[in-house]
């Protein structure tokens, strides 16, 4: 059966499945170069954007008909845009948080898993929980909770100037917000005397600026537009991310009361906050599973398995190779030989920060291994030089180590499976120093664990041991000026021409960012 299902709000994408093989996923965002791309409302322009998207869906796949076509939050005069545009036999759709949970179930290691999918909102509500059954491919409703976690946490943030740059926000504050937010909260410690009314905010939370002016009546704090101090904005922070874990763990022990699961499968938006990942994995004592788009990037992929699951082991790398729209010959002049993963693992022990461009492209938010920006992991300056320098972000934001799953627990403290960078564990005190670049001010990090030792990420690392150096690098996204993950290899020599990325190894070919760094770092050799 070939399927094919589509998700137009922000996050907008497609996939295509192909008798249960997942064929390809891909983010508009990718494609249009625009984060949390979200498709136009207008008609003529969303037609010329999903001629777009179907063109690279025929260029990857080969497929021009289908079986089925699934929607998942598509109005209906969108959906008719679709139908002309594309040749299905039958058409069905999916509810938001069904297509979240699925997404999850799938890709999680579980038989027999409880599945929580929670978010700012979507179809059918802001916090819906089921009883997954892997080998049945079911989804079994059990609750719809009355609770949003998600506009409301990133809502604060519209009122904290070092979280929003005093850049204009939209009413409920920009997607982006959300993430800043949540490596904010480790500034300071929560206030235990406002987390009553925190709680409550979360509870009753309907409508941004009546939310903010209640919350900041009960405070005593103008909660307005970038109008929070300091020091006010870090222990609002702190005491947000409280209450947002607080009522997490108290709404799925409410659900896992009487119930036998094998695992906890958590989705949609939130379940990015790796923060709270960590807490509920360790209180619970329940092993816990993320998959690798819980964000709305993650639909299109739980749609197509509303109709047919996987039939095979589900990899993230099946977005769309790199646009290779650059010559060897340009290549070459620019200083650009081929070279393997073990120049790069040399370069990157002498300090070289490194922006890995191969193969297909990883599905979701996290950088995986094909786009990666790669750094050795014990050198605070070199994550600062990345933030400041590179990625042009906030200061207090973190970098992930990645490190070979058999080696994580030389670094960390109760070690969880976590290829997609979904929870934030201890650092041991012993490595702290080995991971200097890495841990966060709170003592954890977000980390990566790797499996494959033959993936691109996994050979890295492999390559560092051989050395004589840790198996694990400093791993962030491949995106400069809050660019999505890059797409094209002419994008990866765009920032080294304009950032301090001393490498690009782009699909085997590693280019330097002039003469003078090649020069240093083979003097350094």
């Amino acid at each position: 059966m070939k399927v094919i299902a589509f998700h137009v709000q922000h996050d907008a994408g497609v996939s295509v499945s192909d008798g249960g093989s997942l064929r390809l996923a891909l983010e508009l965002e990718r494609l249009f170069e625009e984060r949390y791309f979200e498709c136009a409302t207008e008609g003529g322009e969303f037609r010329a954007q999903w001629s777009r998207a179907l063109d690279v869906v025929r260029r990857e796949t080969g497929l021009e008909r289908f079986d089925v076509a699934v929607t998942s939050w598509v109005p209906p005069s969108k959906r008719r845009i679709l139908q002309q545009l594309v040749e299905a036999a039958a058409w069905r759709t999916v509810d938001h948080h069904v297509a979240h949970a699925l997404h999850g179930l799938h890709d999680a290691p579980f038989d027999d898993p409880l599945v929580v999918s929670f978010d700012g909102g979507g179809t059918d509500g802001t916090f819906r929980v089921f009883r997954g059954s892997r080998r049945l491919g079911t989804l079994a409703p059990v609750a719809r909770v009355p609770l949003n976690l998600g506009t409301p946490y990133r809502l604060l943030a519209t009122t904290m100037s070092e979280v929003t740059g005093r850049r204009p926000q939209p009413r409920a504050g920009h997607l982006s917000l959300a993430g800043k937010l949540m490596a904010y909260a480790a500034l300071a410690p929560p206030r235990h005397d406002w987390l009553d009314a925190l709680i409550e905010y979360y509870r009753t939370y309907q409508e941004p600026s009546q939310a903010l002016f209640s919350l900041g009546e009960a405070l005593h704090l103008e909660l307005e537009a970038d109008s929070l101090s300091p020091d006010d904005s870090r222990a609002l922070a702190a005491t947000s991310q409280a209450a947002f874990e607080s009522l997490l763990l108290e709404t799925i022990r409410a659900q896992l009361a009487g119930v036998k699961a094998d695992g906890l499968v958590l989705t949609g938006g939130c379940a990015l906050n790796v923060v709270a990942n960590e807490r509920v994995r360790k209180t619970l004592g329940l092993p816990i599973h993320v998959p690798p788009a819980p964000n709305d990037a993650g639909i299109s992929v739980g749609a197509l398995w509303s109709v047919s699951p996987p039939v095979e082991a589900v990899t993230p790398f099946v977005g769309p190779e790199l646009v290779c729209d650059v010559g060897d010959r340009s290549l070459r002049e620019r200083g650009g030989r081929k070279s393997d993963v073990a120049k790069v693992a040399s370069l990157v022990q002498r300090g070289a920060v490194v922006g890995i461009a191969q193969g297909r492209a990883e599905l979701g938010p996290r950088a995986l291994g094909h786009r990666s920006i790669v750094a050795a992991p014990d050198r605070p300056e070199l994550r600062e030089r990345i933030n400041a320098r590179i990625k042009s972000r906030e200061w207090y934001r973190p970098a992930a180590p990645a490190v070979l799953e058999s080696a994580a627990h030389r670094f960390f403290e109760e070690i969880p499976r976590s290829p997609y960078m979904s929870f934030a564990v201890p650092v041991r005190d012993a490595a702290k120093a080995l991971l200097a670049g890495a841990v966060h001010v709170d003592g954890t990090a977000r980390v990566q664990t790797v499996d494959d030792p033959t993936s691109v990420l996994g050979s890295l690392l492999v390559a560092l041991e051989r050395m004589g150096a840790p198996p694990c690098v400093l791993n962030t996204s491949f995106n400069v000026q809050s660019r999505p993950l890059l797409q094209r290899a002419s994008a990866a020599l765009e920032a080294l021409d304009t950032t301090e990325l001393d490498f690009a190894w782009i699909d085997g070919w590693l280019v330097p960012r002039d003469a003078e760094v090649d020069r240093r770092f083979e003097e350094d050799a």
